[in-house]
């Protein structure tokens, strides 16, 4: 890794310059002559974030060409990116060179993401490295809810531990379990996290029913002819919305932690607010008028038409629902460390839990 070089790296992600055709090749000449390539990528990378590398290419009399992500037929490159071959079992390629890594923050907690890139036309000229796993953009707050309309908040369970990786001393790892669901795990630098309120978890009772909204009046009766025309009946009144159902109450969250560092549990604010009451029913339409009676004979002008009826007035709006009560006080527990993780830990967290740094050669 090249600091110097990786300062003035310009990542580019989104619109991609224009690509070559797949005519396009390198000068079999240029291919003879380089013996190394090299990659300068980003220190440290987030999951499920992106980052730039540039790729150089290193001639045997010391001479460096780089990899261009430009095109331009009347003056191409010397050397491509869509000449080298990219692969990762834990980032997909990007078209400008950069790379995409996967999110599950598990998966590359020991690994890192490990990139390798080699020359299409020379597959023997290659180069590794591996980008340590960033923490600091993973999301830190999460809002659950009850399932169906005024339903309880759900029951939520958080599991929290300090491990080792091959890039930290001290890994936090917290583990989210939200009823039957498959856990959710969030990692940071134990080292730099706040002493408390780092983790946000809130399980809401569901937003209660919508009330029913009253039925329309009926239309007035239209007017008999004659001279002069009846009048039209008035419409009937809507009916009025029904009132919205309460809300759910809130949830339950019980907190696991080691005995060893119980303190750990204070990095979680747990939220258990009731659920919002639903919305009153709209009042129905008033019914419509009737037409006025036609005036009859129509040839006598002394005869006119009746008058058409008054609209009937719309039904009031439902009141709103309740809301709900909030759940009960969070349920903190603390247990051995080897007791935190529970019985469905998934194999990644299994060999985190597992993992020993090897032992330091003395000189």
């Amino acid at each position: 890794m090249r600091p110097a070089v990786v300062a003035a790296l310009i990542v580019t992600i989104g619109c991609g310059p224009k690509q070559p055709p797949p005519s396009f090749a390198p000068d079999p000449g240029l291919v003879e002559q380089i013996r190394e390539i090299r990659m300068s990528t980003s220190m440290r990378a987030c999951p499920g974030e992106g980052f730039g590398a540039v790729y150089t290419a290193v001639l045997n009399d010391g001479s460096l060409v780089p990899f261009e992500t430009r095109y331009d037929k009347d003056n191409p490159p010397r050397l491509h990116i869509v000449f080298l071959a990219r692969s990762s079992p834990d980032a997909t390629p990007l078209e400008g060179g950069g790379w995409s890594t996967y999110r599950d923050p598990l998966a590359t907690a020991i690994t890192g993401f490990r990139l390798t890139v080699a020359l299409k036309a020379k597959p023997s000229i290659s180069t590794s490295t591996v980008v340590a796993p960033d923490y600091t953009c993973l999301q830190h707050a999460f809002g659950f809810r009850g399932a169906g309309s005024g339903a309880g908040g759900p029951q939520v369970t958080v599991r929290l531990g300090i491990l080792r990786s091959p890039f930290y001393d001290r890994l936090l790892v917290a583990g989210i379990e939200v009823e039957e669901a498959p856990p959710y795990y969030v990692l940071a630098d134990a080292r730099a996290v706040p002493p408390s309120d780092w983790l946000i978890i809130e399980a809401r009772g569901s937003r209660g029913s919508r009330g029913a909204e009253g039925a329309a009046g009926v239309a007035g009766t239209d007017g008999r002819a004659g001279c002069p025309g009846g009048a039209g009946g008035p419409g009937g009144a809507g009916g009025n919305g029904s009132g919205g159902g309460p809300g759910g109450r809130g949830g339950q969250i019980t907190i696991i932690a080691p005995a060893e560092e119980p303190f750990l549990a204070g990095l979680v604010e747990a939220q258990v607010p009731g659920g919002e009451g639903g919305d009153g029913g709209a009042g129905g339409k008033g019914g419509a008028g009737g037409k006025g009676g036609a005036a009859e004979p129509a040839t006598d002008p002394r005869c006119v038409a009746g008058t058409a009826g008054a609209a009937g007035p719309p039904g009031a709006k439902g009141q709103d629902g309740r809301d709900g009560a909030p759940g009960t006080r969070p349920q903190i527990v603390t247990v051995p460390m080897r007791d935190v993780w529970g019985q469905r830990i998934p194999p990644s967290l299994a060999e985190l839990i597992d993992y020993r740094p090897a032992p330091t050669r003395r000189q």
